[in-house]
């Protein structure tokens, strides 16, 4: 990260310098003349340009806050500008107040004014210069104190939470330097101790949390020194030479910890530790190891005391499955729920066990179904001795529940190594090129069809959701799934990773194999010509020591489909890899020393996946034009990759706009470049099948464009963007865009209907409204905390809105007030949704004549509001179809004024809705009031409404009444009008 933003600020350096000779004629115009309006201009040309810089540098502060600070020295710098921007503005206003008058500047006036304006040029230019040389703008955050993990609450369950409480009271003993949690495998203990990493309390003691996992994949032994060293110094944030030297990692690490409070957390210790050897020191000021372990006699000279995690009783295992299982529905039913405490006791009360259980059965909709389940279990032997083989015995009878494809799709992800995040769109891939799923032909279909099965895995409590683009294996699973994956007398797979990997693999182990992962080792080289015509999938991905890929190697693997090469340290791809005329896939994601592809890349003719984010590639040659089947593309512009950014962006941007079939571009951008792309992409638009174009900087998705149905979804960061995507997307109409500002993309807008859609999260300026409002569009205003009605707003082009979303404005008070000029404002408004605002007591406290075109209105969640409307603004609601209140509490009535109306001001509403109002009593006071084309009605939570709003023949069209029976059966209107309308009800 900072070697990123230490090269942008280089770049930015550099454009600042290029652009020195633009400034030499403003320092010269400013110091040679006399003419106070000349050199005024010349002054604020000066000005704006500093401007630029200082909101450039906060534009980079916003996008890296979550790991980076900005530097001392530039809060300095942006102070001072800040101090010189407020004399600009005090000169502004003199200037343009002097220059208002008819005496204008007196002659001594103007010489003094003129002298100011000179000496504010010098502090301008003295700050531009100075900004070429401020290269730290940000500085490394310092680690956080914890770094919480996503983990299940176990408040409910006393076997997990009373160890938990326990390591916390001895947490707090000065006496305690070590604490061992011991269980058998799978029990619970690394849920325990996620909870430790993640209690509040856990924060408040320590200065920084540290968690290491220890175990080594697939053995009784722990990961090796060098290995726990660098978890540690990536936690710590130290800024390490490259160095293979433990003794030198372990000094510096000792030096940082000597002097902080820290709590080490390790994970699955399988053998005794030689903490001096690490660089741990046993430190007197309260510092603390916290270690897990199924071995009772590990690390006995570092434990001082032991929690034990005892098997689940009954009752919690029980729990644990009705939890995960997650259907009420299936819980009333006694004879599915005689067979819970079947199912829990199979599972011998083991936590993990009870968990795949509870995912298998909850697909499991009937009686018969359950108990076939449960037979297909008890075929299974009975739990035994906690062994690793007893238990991946127990879970491949859960695996043999799964569908043919869903099974392939499950051990295909158990290729990945142990804890590692899992990004969804690769494995969606590779399901893909394998052909493992079920639609081969369709792209979008085959995508759906992947994102199906992956939910389904997720729902069964077999894979985990990690983040948004990540998913996890738990790593008994995956073992487990890896023992079938291994043992599978029909196909051999070879799957090798970290220390199993020290030598070079015999050229027999490749033989006959169909999926390869040799994952994350110092692996250096490779056979000549392994033989294994059947291999579809080879992982080598995370082997730095790996430079050199034989030229003959891919002679013998004419089927291979997916091929990851993320990480290493290759120099050139070699020729047999283009006579893999069956690849599809292929990741070259950060292979730095690969300086450029083959002139020949454009033979792969079925490679559907190119990544080549963070290489070492200098350009994009044309011949990936040739690529036919290229549907998805990963690419990388900085500018540590190019002396040119720009040129090279160019150049690169010219190749993909001719890639044939693209539908999905993918660019990692290095902060400081976006604008120059922003400027080229509009190339890439005239590519007919592009449906996602993703702009990436470090740790965030800066920029999101996808396209739904011929629409576009643009995610921007901030306002500050917004005009320079009306400028560019003007070339495919900006009427079929959608637009989030500051907020997230994956969330579905309200109002789908109407295009342009802008939805703002957070604050957003008048000018920026307006802009966004000179075509008719749709907006959404989401935790505007200063606003205090839409008018304010927008008070001249509020008629351009076509439907208006309001959610979590604080201070929102009423959508037009009484002073807004004009009264037909809002005469194009269709949809009004008002959601969440605290402090909203009136639609309007002015003249509503505007509200004639309104055919939804929905109010939710406004505890201040007391009616709907009036009669005066009933009245301009002609054309409302869809009515809906939600959890207003102070309702009573829902219009006011209307105790002697007769005939039907909402004539064609067709939709009412009320819930959650315990203290509406009435619609309105009379119920002669007429509905012509109410057809729904829905009354729900509002017990002190004792009448329907309407007589016998005052609803002739209603279709539906949905409402609780308890308050049907309450209602005080004619036994006949109960009767008329009983037959439509839905009562719950």
């Amino acid at each position: 990260m900072a070697e990123a933003i230490a090269a942008t600020a280089g770049v930015a350096a550099a454009i600042i310098q290029a652009k020195a000779a633009l400034w030499d004629p403003l320092k010269q115009t400013i110091a040679s003349s006399n003419d106070m309006d000349e050199i005024y201009g010349a002054l604020d040309d000066a000005m704006k340009t500093l401007v630029a810089k200082r909101d450039d540098h906060e534009d980079m502060s916003q996008r890296y806050k979550t790991t980076m600070t900005p530097s001392n020295t530039y809060i300095n710098w942006n102070h001072r500008v800040n101090v010189v921007v407020k004399e600009m503005d005090e000169l502004l206003a003199r200037y343009t107040k002097e220059k208002k008058r008819s005496s204008w500047f007196s002659i001594k006036s103007r010489a003094n004014f003129t002298k100011k304006m000179k000496k504010t040029a010098s502090r301008v230019f003295a700050l531009m210069e100075e900004d070429t040389h401020l290269v730290d703008v940000l500085v490394d955050k310092k680690p956080a104190c914890v770094v919480e993990m996503i983990t299940s609450k176990i408040t409910n369950i006393p076997t997990l939470q009373q160890p938990l409480e326990q390591t916390l009271g001895w947490l707090c003993d000065k006496k305690v330097k070590g604490i061992r949690i011991h269980g058998l495998v799978g029990s619970g203990k690394t849920t325990i101790m996620e909870n430790l990493n993640n209690h509040v309390k856990v924060a408040e003691m320590f200065d920084i949390i540290i968690w290491v996992t220890i175990s080594r994949e697939g053995s009784m032994k722990n990961r090796s020194i060098d290995q726990i060293q660098q978890v540690i110094v990536q936690r710590l944030k130290l800024d390490i030479e490259v160095t293979t030297n433990i003794d030198l990692i372990a000094s510096r690490i000792r030096e940082e910890l000597k002097n902080i409070k820290y709590l080490l957390l390790l994970d699955d210790v399988k053998e005794d530790l030689n903490l001096d050897k690490i660089g741990v020191p046993i430190s007197e000021n309260g510092s603390k190891i916290v270690f897990t372990t199924r071995l009772c006699h590990v690390c006995s000279s570092i434990a001082t005391r032991q929690a034990n995690v005892a098997t689940l009783n009954r009752k919690e295992a029980l729990d644990v499955f009705k939890t995960v299982l997650d259907r009420p529905h299936l819980l009333e039913n006694s004879n599915i729920k005689r067979l819970m405490p079947l199912i829990v006791n199979w599972c011998g009360y083991h936590p993990l066990m009870i968990k795949v259980a509870a995912g298998v059965f909850r697909v499991k909709e009937t009686e018969e179904s359950w108990h076939d389940g449960l037979i297909n279990l008890r075929k299974w032997p009975e739990k035994g001795d906690d062994t690793m083989q007893e238990i991946y015995k127990l879970l491949t009878c859960f695996f043999d529940s799964l569908k043919v494809t869903q099974k392939k799709c499950f051990f295909y992800s158990a290729l990945y190594p142990e804890d590692s995040d899992i990004q969804k769109d690769c494995l969606l891939d590779n399901w893909a090129a394998e052909e493992i799923l079920d639609t081969v032909d369709d792209v979008e279909g085959t995508r759906v069809s992947g994102r199906d099965i992956l939910d389904y895995l997720k729902m069964l409590s077999l894979v985990e959701e990690n983040t948004q683009q990540c998913i996890r294996m738990h790593k008994l699973i995956r073992l487990a799934a890896l023992y079938n994956l291994l043992t599978n007398e029909d196909q051999e797979n070879l799957v090798k990773f970290g220390e199993a990997l020290k030598k070079p693999l015999d050229v027999e182990c490749w033989k006959n194999k169909r999926w390869i992962s040799l994952v994350d080792s110092k692996m250096n080289a490779l056979p000549d010509q392994p033989d294994c015509p059947g291999l579809s999938t080879l992982f080598l991905q995370k082997n730095p020591n790996l430079e050199v890929i034989p030229q003959a190697f891919f002679i013998h693997m004419q089927g291979l489909r997916v091929l990851d090469l993320y990480g290493t340290r290759i120099t050139s791809l070699p020729s047999s890899l283009l006579k893999l005329v069956t690849l599809k896939v292929l990741y070259l994601q950060k292979c730095v020393a690969l300086l450029e592809l083959p002139d020949d890349i454009g033979d792969l003719r079925k490679l559907e996946v190119l990544d080549v984010r963070g290489s070492g590639l200098a350009h994009i040659p044309p011949q990936v034009e040739s690529l036919i089947c290229l549907r998805r593309l990963l690419v990388s512009f900085t500018s540590s990759s190019s002396s040119s950014p720009i040129q090279k962006a160019t150049s690169d941007i010219e190749v993909i706009s001719k890639i044939p079939i693209l539908r999905e571009l993918v660019i990692d951008v290095e902060e400081g470049l976006e604008r120059i792309l922003y400027g080229l992409i509009v190339r890439v638009f005239g590519l007919t099948s592009l449906t996602l174009l993703q702009f990436c900087s470090p740790n965030k998705v800066v920029d999101l464009i996808k396209a739904i149905g011929g629409s576009w979804k643009i995610n921007i960061p901030n306002e500050r963007f917004l005009q320079n995507y009306i400028d560019k997307v003007e070339s495919f109409e900006l009427k079929k865009c959608q637009f989030f500002i500051g907020c997230d993309i994956s969330s579905p807008p309200h109002i789908m209907k109407f295009m342009p859609y802008f939805k703002f999260d957070g604050e957003v300026s008048e000018t920026t409204m307006s802009q966004v409002l000179d075509n008719d569009a749709a907006i959404e205003l989401a935790n505007h905390n200063e606003l205090e009605n839409l008018s304010d707003l927008i008070p001249t082009n509020m008629n351009k809105i076509r439907s208006c979303v309001i959610k979590g404005c604080n201070k929102m008070r009423t959508i037009v007030d009484g002073n807004t000029r004009g009264s037909l404002i809002l005469n194009n408004l269709e949809q009004l949704h008002m959601i969440n605002l605290p402090v909203l007591k009136n639609i309007s406290e002015g003249p509503m004549q505007g509200l004639t075109s309104l055919k939804t209105l929905i109010l939710s969640n406004c505890p201040m509001l007391t009616c709907v409307c009036t009669y005066g603004v009933i009245l301009q609601l002609p054309e409302i179809r869809h009515l809906e209140v939600n959890g207003c509490s102070e309702i009573k009535e829902i219009f006011n004024g209307c105790a002697n109306v007769v005939s039907p001001v909402l004539p064609n509403l067709k939709k009412l809705t009320l819930v959650d109002m315990p203290q509406l009593t009435s619609i309105l006071v009379s119920n002669t009031f007429e509905w012509p084309s109410l057809e729904r009605l829905k009354i729900l939570g509002c017990p002190e409404l004792k009448r329907l709003p309407f007589q016998k023949d005052g609803a002739v069209k209603l279709k539906s009444i949905e409402a609780e029976k308890s308050w049907w059966e309450a209602l005080e209107n004619d036994i006949e009008v109960k009767e008329q309308f009983h037959r439509y009800c839905t009562l719950s």
